[in-house]
């Protein structure tokens, strides 16, 4: 009796190059950025896949804090440790968010057409420090100071043919670095 092989050697070559696409492709590995750590230390804010999550500084179980379609960066804790800023681009190009850790709520603290990027709290929690291009006619970041109750933010720089960000106020507030 005579055995007939179960594929004809021109079906097994295309059935073998097919098989890699067949497997299930590898887990994308996620990724942290921008880690800010609390004030009192037990908290790390960090982003992920656009949005903003904390974890326990001891390490433990990860807790979103603020998801969105948009993309959300750059969180950053108040001093006193009830508020984290962040940048989102939910209303187009960039502005500064607040959420409150005690209520939940969330404002939107700055309304401008162009990328503003959150640098840093003033020391006494009362003004948040960020850059931006949205009004310098060359296009490049200034920065600016605007009060966390809200209100019109306030130049503290803006040299016209310089990219100036990531400010970083001393603890009395009288100057920049």
């Amino acid at each position: 009796m005579s055995r007939r092989p179960l594929l004809k050697p021109s079906l097994a070559l295309p059935l073998l190059a097919a098989l890699p696409a067949l497997a299930a492709p590898p887990a994308a590995t996620p990724y942290f950025s921008e880690p800010a750590v609390s004030p009192d230390r037990q908290e790390i804010a960090f982003v992920s896949g656009g949005d903003v999550w904390t974890v326990p500084a001891a390490g433990g179980e990860a807790r979103l804090l603020v998801a969105h379609p948009a993309t959300e960066s750059r969180p950053l804790y108040s001093p006193d440790g009830k508020t984290l800023a962040f940048t989102s681009t939910r209303s187009g190009n960039g502005d500064i968010y607040l959420l409150n850790f005690e209520s939940g709520e969330l404002k939107r603290l700055t309304f401008d057409d162009g990328l503003d990027q959150l640098d840093a709290w003033s020391a006494d929690g009362k003004y948040l420090y960020f850059s931006s291009t949205s009004r310098d006619i060359a296009g490049m970041n200034d920065i600016y100071r605007v009060p966390v109750g809200g209100g019109t933010p306030t130049a503290v720089s803006a040299d016209r043919y310089a990219n100036e960000f990531f400010a970083a106020p001393s603890p009395d507030g009288k100057t920049l670095a």
